[in-house]
C-alpha cells in the first residue's frame, strides 16, 4: 500500500521524533481536524505494520512508533526521500502540476489531456481550472482557451516568477541536502530525480543535466562558500530559461549578451548550455538567471536606513527594538551586503519562509510595508528578502522580551562588590520587574548613579538622592525588604517610571567585515542547524525544535563575537556525542567551547 502526501509527512513526525505525539499536535501538523486524523492513522498504522514496525497509542500520551533504530531510520530515510516523490497525489497537488505545465509550455493542453493524465473526470478538471485562473489573475497572468485547450498569456517575468513560487512550495531541506550531495559527490550518486513527483519529465531531464554541469564547475572553495538555497536558485533559473527558450520565449529584447564584460560560474554555465542546446546567448536571460534587479544609482544611507526601519517595527510592533544595539549592529551588516551585491535573486529559495510568515506576521508585515515604502523596489514583494529581515528581529525578540518596561536599579552597599553575585540572583529571581544596572559602594555611588541612570537606589545604608527615590534595605534583604522592593517597582511603573532593558554587544574584532558578520550568522548559522539535524534527528526533542534553530544561530553569534558561555548545567552525554557536535562546527571554522557544546545537549532526548 501507499501513503498520500499528508500521511507521510505524519509518519515523518512520528519517525524523527520518536516521542509521543498528541491528536491535536499530530493534526495541527497538516491544519485538519483529529476527527480527519483518525483515518489517516489508520492507513499509517497498517502501513508501518507491513515494514515491522508499530503504531502505539496510550490515552494521556498520543502516538508513537516502537521499532527498532536500524529499521525506523531506514523508513524515515525512504519517506524522505523516493516514497515521497511516488506518493498519490491529492487535488492540490494536482492543480499546482497543471498550473507548472500551463506554465512552462506554449502549446494548449484540452482539459481531456488533463483528464486522462490524472485520472479524474473532465468536471473535476474544469472545476481545478477555474480555480487556476482566478490564482494566475491575482498574479498578473491570463488563463485563456480556445477550441484547441487552455494556455497562458502574460509578461513573461511575472509568469516565471510565479512557476518558480510554485516549484519551491514543493522542495524540500531534504532535496537541498541531496541536490549539495550530488554537487560535492557527483560520481558517487545515483542519478535521481528529485522533481519527478510535480515536475514534467522534460523539465527534471533539463534539470538533471544543468545539475551536472554545476557539479563539473563547481570548485571546492565556491561549495564552501556559496551558500547551497542560491546554488539551487541558479539550477532552477537555468533550467527555467532553457526550457522558455527551447518554447521560443525569452524575455528582453533579444539584445546578444557581451561575454566579454562578464566572468565567473554563471556566464560559464550559460555559454556552455547555449553551446550543448544551440540556444542564443541573450542579455536579458543572463540578467534574469544571474539577478532580478539591480538597485537604483542613488546612494543609500545604510545606516540611517537601518535606523529608521528598526524604530518603524518598533511603533508597529510596540516590541523595544529600538532599545537592542545588537540588533541595529547585525542589521545594518546584513542590509549593507544585501543592498550592494552585484546581484539579487526575488523568490531565492529560503528555508525560514514558511515558518517566519505562519509564526511572525506581524513581524514579517510590518518589515515588507517598511521596504516597500522606503525602497520602492519590488524587492518588497520579495519573501525570501523579508524573511531573512525578520529573523534579525525574532533573534531581538528573544533578548528583550515582549516589550515589558523594568526599573533600573542601583544597589549600594559597603564594598560595591561584597555580596553582588547573591544580591542579582535573589532579587532578580524574586521581582522580574527589576534590571540591576549597576553596584555602588558609599564613596562612589554618585558617579555610578549618574553614569547609569537608574529609577530607583536599594541601598544597606543612609544614602541621600534629590531625584532618585532611595529603598534602605538589610545588607542580605529580609522578605520584608523584598515586598517592599516589589511595593515600590509596582509603583514606578504605574507612574510611567521605568526603561526597556539595554541590550549593549561586544565590540567587533576590527578583522571582521559586516559581510563576514552577515555570512557567519546567516548562512553559516543555517548549515550548522542543518547539519546538526541531520546527525542527531533521532535525539532531538521535538517539543523544541523551533527553539533549536534559534538557539544555533544565537550560539554562532556568540562564537562569533567572543562571548561563549562561561558556564552551563553538566549534561549526562556520551563524549562521543560531544565531539561529533564539536567537529560540526570546526568544520564551519567556528571554535566553540565546552560548555556551549554541553547547552546544545539540552535540547537532545536524555538518554
Amino acid at each position: 500500500m501507499q501513503l498520500t502526501k499528508r500521511e507521510i509527512d505524519t509518519t515523518i513526525e512520528l519517525l524523527s521524533s520518536r516521542s509521543s505525539k498528541t491528536a491535536v499536535e499530530l493534526a495541527a501538523l497538516n491544519k485538519i481536524s483529529p476527527r480527519t486524523l483518525k483515518s489517516d492513522i489508520a492507513n499509517i498504522r497498517r502501513w508501518l505494520k507491513s515494514e515491522q514496525v508499530l503504531l502505539v497509542s496510550k490515552p494521556g500520551l498520543g502516538y508513537f512508533v516502537e521499532g527498532d533504530d536500524v529499521t525506523c531510520k531506514k523508513l524515515l530515510s525512504q519517506l524522505l526521500g523516493t516514497e515521497r516523490l511516488c506518493a498519490p497525489i491529492d487535488a492540490e497537488m494536482r492543480k499546482k502540476q497543471m498550473m507548472i505545465q500551463l506554465l512552462l509550455f506554449e502549446k494548449p493542453i484540452s482539459s481531456t489531456s488533463f483528464s486522462d493524465e490524472y485520472g479524474v473526470v473532465k468536471n473535476t478538471i474544469i472545476f481545478d481550472l477555474q480555480q487556476i485562473k482566478a490564482l494566475f489573475t491575482a498574479n498578473e497572468i491570463q488563463l485563456v482557451a480556445n477550441h484547441l485547450g487552455f494556455r497562458v498569456k502574460g509578461e513573461e517575468r511575472k509568469r516565471r516568477l510565479l512557476l518558480e513560487k510554485l516549484i519551491q512550495e514543493n522542495f524540500t531541506d531534504y532535496d537541498l541536502f541531496m541536490m549539495m550531495s550530488k554537487l560535492n559527490h557527483l560520481e558517487k550518486e545515483e542519478v535521481i530525480n528529485y522533481f519527478e513527483s510535480i515536475l514534467p519529465q522534460a523539465f527534471s531531464v533539463y534539470y538533471e543535466s544543468i545539475l551536472k554541469l554545476i557539479a563539473m564547475r563547481l570548485s571546492e572553495q565556491m561549495s564552501h562558500n556559496t551558500p547551497y538555497f542560491e546554488l539551487f536558485t541558479l539550477a532552477l533559473r537555468l533550467t527555467i530559461s532553457l526550457v522558455r527558450l527551447i518554447e521560443d520565449c525569452s524575455i528582453g529584447n533579444g539584445k546578444v549578451l557581451d561575454v566579454t564584460n562578464c566572468s565567473g560560474l554563471t556566464v560559464s554555465l550559460f555559454c556552455e548550455i547555449g553551446k550543448i542546446y544551440h540556444q542564443p546567448l541573450l542579455q536579458a536571460e543572463y540578467d534574469y538567471v544571474y539577478s532580478d534587479l539591480s538597485f537604483s544609482n542613488t546612494s543609500i544611507n545604510v545606516l540611517d536606513l537601518t535606523s529608521r526601519m528598526i524604530a518603524f517595527v518598533t511603533e508597529a510592533a510596540q516590541i523595544p527594538f529600538n532599545e537592542d544595539s545588537i540588533l541595529f549592529q547585525n542589521l545594518a551588516a546584513h542590509l549593507t551586503l544585501s543592498l550592494e551585491r552585484t546581484h539579487h535573486y526575488i523568490n531565492g529559495y529560503n528555508p525560514f519562509l514558511k515558518e517566519i510568515k505562519e509564526n511572525e506576521r506581524l513581524l514579517f508585515t510590518r518589515v515588507r510595508q517598511f521596504v516597500g515604502r522606503e525602497l520602492n523596489l519590488d524587492i518588497a514583494r520579495d519573501g525570501s528578502f523579508i524573511s531573512y529581515i525578520t529573523l534579525h528581529f525574532m533573534t531581538s525578540k528573544e533578548r528583550v522580551g515582549n516589550g515589558e518596561r523594568k526599573i533600573r536599579v542601583v544597589y549600594v552597599c559597603a564594598t560595591g562588590l561584597g555580596v553582588t553575585s547573591f544580591l542579582q540572583q535573589k532579587i532578580n529571581g524574586m521581582i522580574s520587574e527589576i534590571e540591576i544596572v549597576g553596584f555602588a559602594s558609599v564613596l562612589n555611588y554618585p558617579r555610578i548613579v549618574t553614569q547609569t541612570e537608574p529609577d530607583l537606589i536599594i541601598s544597606a545604608f543612609p544614602v541621600d538622592s534629590q531625584d532618585i527615590p532611595v529603598l534602605q534595605v538589610k545588607p542580605l534583604t529580609s522578605e520584608k525588604d523584598i515586598q517592599l522592593i516589589q511595593k515600590t517597582v509596582a509603583s514606578l511603573l504605574a507612574q510611567g517610571k521605568g526603561h526597556f532593558p539595554i541590550i549593549k554587544s561586544t565590540s567587533v574584532p576590527q578583522a571582521v567585515s559586516a559581510q563576514d558578520i552577515n555570512q557567519e550568522t546567516i548562512v553559516k548559522g543555517f548549515m550548522v542547524y542543518e547539519a546538526l539535524k541531520q546527525s542527531f534527528q533521532d535525539r532531538l526533542r521535538s517539543e523544541f525544535s523551533e527553539g533549536f534553530l534559534l538557539h544555533i544561530l544565537l550560539t554562532v553569534h556568540r562564537i562569533m563575537f567572543d562571548a561563549q558561555y562561561e558556564e552551563t548545567a553538566t549534561v549526562a552525554v556520551s563524549n562521543q556525542v560531544l565531539d561529533d557536535i564539536e567537529v560540526i562546527f570546526s568544520q564551519h571554522d567556528l571554535p566553540i567551547n565546552d560548555y556551549e557544546i554541553r547547552a546544545i545537549t539540552e535540547y537532545f532526548i536524555k538518554s
